[in-house]
């Protein structure tokens, strides 16, 4: 019994050392400012620490044991030399510290864990004379040069490997977004970060003239030495357009026909709506798309156009954009689907008997771009005339119902094919016996 407890003691007691390492950990503080955790490689074990200088700069180490060891390498773990610290209990303190070194202590029963120290004030980022440089594609994206001092943060990983820790820029310029509600552009401030080299990263080009400005680099801000510069205003050269399309002729209540194409003759407005005053030049051609070839139908400058389309088919109305210094330009398309034509008729009705359903006589139709039609009773005389096909035929002649029974219509019209289309057929007025309409004979 009492080895047995003597082993579970022993356990636990071995579980609350290696606790107390796991939860060891080391602290950097001194020089001006808070020293800044810049990169923690949790692979590497290792923490990369920003200080602005190394006067009164200290490490610290606190663990469960006061058996520390200190040591620094420049480039190898390995080739480390061992220091002194000041020891106060479990914690340990190295008051040298050099920068551009690694730092680590060495403790029984746990692995090593590093840290590296960047003087960032003898590496900051300054930056004059910022501009646009020109490029072969600035209509797509835009690039920055200057003059800058920007020296390497480099730091080795305890197995010897040279990396570099990147900083991290914030560029600001004013730009245009497209707002649905309402269609038009507005502008708005554009924020943006680069990481790396400021200069050897593309940026979405403006779309109105601005400055550029440069900020940075953020490991500078942390410490209070931000630099900023800003180019002269940049004419901007990319475009951007919305090409809205309003159908101003809409499909009647009694449209019918195959597939889902407009009905002709419809009027639509084409307006391009752009990055004003950079989008300088607008340019609308429509062609109609048939089976062996394109037919141009229409070309035309100017920032909105209306058309009547009376033929079926598919047509495509592109609209080309070019900007003031004529280096940019930007198309959009919209296609227009005109239907086949069609035509029926109805052939019994009840007017004056449930309003709304039923009680009038109208035909059936698309892409109609002509249209008359007549009703006859069986004498012979005309009871109706229209050249609306939208309109119908309420059953009544001279202010009063006709009799129920069989009447005649006589259409002509004329499709979007090109082609006449005419029907003609008997339609049935009927009508409840005890009906209360007036009728005339």
């Amino acid at each position: 019994m009492w080895r047995k407890d003597s082993v579970k003691v022993a356990g636990i007691l071995s579980m609350l050392f290696f606790t107390a390492i796991l939860h060891a950990q080391y602290a950097v503080s001194g020089g001006k400012g808070l020293p800044l955790l810049a990169l923690d490689d949790t692979p590497n074990r290792l923490q990369v620490y920003l200080v602005h200088g190394v006067e009164g700069l200290r490490l610290q180490y606190t663990s469960a044991s006061a058996a520390h060891r200190w040591y620094r390498y420049t480039s190898k773990a390995i080739e480390a030399e061992e220091l002194t610290a000041v020891q106060e209990g479990t914690t340990s303190t190295l008051h040298t510290i050099e920068e551009g070194c690694g730092y680590f202590v060495e403790e029984a029963g746990a692995l090593p864990r590093y840290i590296w120290i960047i003087d960032y004030s003898r590496h900051a980022f300054s930056v004059q004379d910022l501009r646009v440089t020109q490029n072969d594609n600035p209509c797509d994206e835009l690039w920055l040069e200057g003059t800058a001092r920007m020296p390497q943060l480099i730091y080795y990983a305890p197995n010897g490997l040279r990396r570099e820790l990147e900083r991290s820029f914030e560029v600001v310029y004013n730009t245009l977004e497209y707002a649905d509600e309402g269609n038009y552009f507005s502008q708005q401030t554009f924020t943006g970060t680069l990481t790396g080299d400021p200069f050897n990263a593309p940026l979405v080009p403006p779309l109105c003239d601005t400055e550029i400005t440069l900020k940075g680099d953020l490991f500078a801000r942390h410490f209070g030495m931000e630099q900023s510069a800003s180019t002269e205003t940049y004419q901007a050269v990319a475009l951007r357009a919305q090409l809205d399309t309003t159908v101003l002729s809409l499909d009647g209540p009694n449209m019918s026909g195959k597939g889902n194409g407009l009905s002709a003759p419809v009027d639509v407005h084409f307006e391009a709506i752009a990055n004003e005053p950079v989008a300088a030049f607008c340019k609308w051609t429509v062609v109609h798309k048939k089976e062996k070839q394109t037919e141009t139908i229409l070309s035309f400058t100017g920032r909105s156009m209306d058309y009547t389309f009376r033929d079926e088919g598919v047509f495509v109305a592109t609209l080309e954009i070019g900007d003031r210094t004529g280096r940019c330009s930007w198309t959009d398309s919209v296609s227009i689907e005109i239907g086949v034509p069609y035509l029926s008729a109805p052939n019994v009705f009840s007017p004056g008997t449930s309003p709304g359903v039923n009680d009038e006589f109208r035909v059936a139709y698309k892409s109609l771009v002509s249209f008359r039609g007549w009703i006859f009773n069986r004498w012979g005389v005309e009871m109706f005339y229209w050249t609306d096909p939208a309109k119908g035929w309420d059953g009544k002649k001279g202010g009063k119902y006709v009799p129920p029974g069989v009447y005649f219509y006589v259409i002509e019209a004329k499709g979007s094919d090109g082609k006449n289309h005419s029907l003609k057929g008997h339609i049935n007025i009927i009508r409840p016996k005890n009906g209360q309409n007036k009728i005339i004979e």
